[in-house]
């Protein structure tokens, strides 16, 4: 208080001069300044956009409020022009729109579901209009997401850039790889790691050298593989044994790791001599503690088959029950009734399959092999399943993750079709070696399957030829 005669201070003045000018609103009841031209206060006077009233819907014909071209919100969502609109507008939004726009914006139409498609493209314009390059190549890493996928985006613009060759494919295989080779290293113990990321380096390096030179390179599930089976060696030796150098390693360390799966001892085998082979070229190792070892196994076939019975029950399912799924009964029949492989089904394209002749291109097959009526029933089930997906992918087996590309199935897909059956495309495709090798000349068998002679000759282990009996035992 600046004098005797002031009971209220600055603010508290100011603050009641404010409320003495207004006045209760005529409309809302509530003190504020009323307008000249309305009479009202502000926030009444203030004008609003009016609803629209609810219309009959020229879709569905329910009275609802619109949301664009006369329809209601659920027929507007599911109007097929609304991916090209959206397209129009954002080729308005864009100074500079590529030429490319329009197609890609025509096939996320046709490949997608309209809500599907119009988001991809609300994420193609964020791309867009950022401040970065829009060429296709630059597009396309910035649309690849962080982690094991890509995303939907970055792979359709992959498949799109790469057929009209805009772009190079990224290397999102190459990435995958190298983090399973990431995790294998970092699983392995502490003290034993060094050695296996140096084994690593050394497996990619000699990959690279078998490019160039134009041998068979190791794959990227060939080297998983190793590193793989050094990983729960190095486990094996700091958990079982207690050992976390591998030059403390010694033959029964080694014997004892591949009792562990005796089944897999041939295989391990190789892959222990080949690690020690660098450890000791690398001065890890003084001595490779291998030697000595063997993993002698019988040379014929030892796997599973299917009895006659078996055959016939896996027969009346894949053939008169249609809640099974088409991909499970086409790969169950092709492998019961001629062999094929999961990796020939996975692959089986459309441009394989010759109508006239009811034939069909199975891997690398030397001849095409001849549809019954059964299979050729089985295949057609499968194409009508296909049309279904509304899907440009040219294979015959087309999943949900595949369908907006030209990838085949996923391994992992295909390896778990027959699991309602609980059994594996392999029992089945041996099955039907063995009874043809058995049945016929094992050489016209490897012709016919496109295998060499070798290994067509497994399938007749324990195999007598009654025609070399003497007559008596005969």
């Amino acid at each position: 208080m600046r004098t005797q005669e002031t009971t209220l201070c600055r603010d508290c003045r100011r603050r009641a001069d404010r409320q003495a000018d207004q006045l209760p609103c005529p409309r809302c009841g509530r003190p504020g300044y009323l307008r000249q031209d309305t009479g009202w206060c502000g926030h009444c006077s203030r004008v609003r956009q009016s609803k629209q009233p609810p219309r009959a819907c020229a879709g569905c014909g329910q009275v609802r409020p619109h949301a664009g071209l006369g329809l209601c919100s659920a027929c507007w969502q599911r109007h097929p022009d609304r991916p090209f609109i959206a397209g129009d507008n954002l080729t308005a939004r864009l100074t500079e729109p590529p030429p490319w726009l329009g197609d890609l914006i025509a096939q996320l139409a046709a490949r997608y579901s309209v809500g599907r498609a119009c988001t991809m493209i609300s994420s193609l314009g964020r791309l867009l209009e950022d401040e970065h390059l829009n060429h296709p190549q630059a597009l396309l890493e910035r649309a690849r997401r962080p982690g094991r996928s890509m995303g939907s985006l970055a792979r359709l613009l992959e498949n799109y850039f790469t057929e009209h060759g805009l772009a190079l494919p990224v290397d999102q295989a190459a990435r995958l790889a190298e983090g399973r080779r990431r995790r294998r290293i970092d699983a392995t113990p502490a003290p034993l790691r060094p050695a296996v990321e140096s084994f690593a380096a050394f497996l990619l390096r000699s990959r690279e050298r078998a490019r160039r030179a134009g041998t068979l390179p190791r794959s990227d599930t060939t080297i998983d593989a190793v590193l793989s089976t050094v990983r729960d060696l190095a486990r094996f030796l700091n958990n079982e044994r207690g050992k976390q150098d591998w030059a403390l390693a010694d033959v029964h360390d080694i014997d004892a790791f591949l009792a562990v799966l005796p089944k897999g001892r041939a295989r391990r085998l190789t892959i222990v001599r080949q690690f020690f082979r660098f450890a000791k070229a690398h001065k890890i190792v003084l001595v490779a503690p291998t030697g000595g070892l063997s993993a002698k196994a019988p040379k014929g076939f030892t796997g599973q088959t299917l009895t006659l019975s078996q055959q016939r029950v896996l027969f009346r399912r894949w053939t008169t029950d249609p809640a099974v799924h088409p991909h499970e009964a086409l790969l169950g029949i092709l492998a019961l009734l001629h062999g094929a492989s999961s990796n020939e089904v996975r692959h089986l394209q459309i441009t394989a399959i010759d109508s006239a002749a009811r034939t069909i291109r199975l891997g690398q097959r030397p001849h095409p092999v001849p549809m019954d009526p059964v299979s050729w029933t089985i295949l057609q089930r499968c194409l009508t399943h296909r049309e279904t997906q509304r899907t440009d992918n040219p294979h015959v087996m087309v999943t949900k993750g595949t369908k907006a590309g030209h990838a085949p199935a996923s391994t992992a897909y295909v390896s778990h079709v027959l699991d309602p059956c609980d059994i594996s495309p392999r029992m089945l495709r041996s099955t039907r070696l063995v009874d043809l090798v058995n049945m016929m000349d094992p050489k016209l068998v490897a012709a016919a399957f496109g295998m060499d002679a070798e290994s067509a000759m497994i399938y007749l282990a324990d195999r007598i030829d009654p025609g070399r009996l003497p007559d008596a035992i005969a």
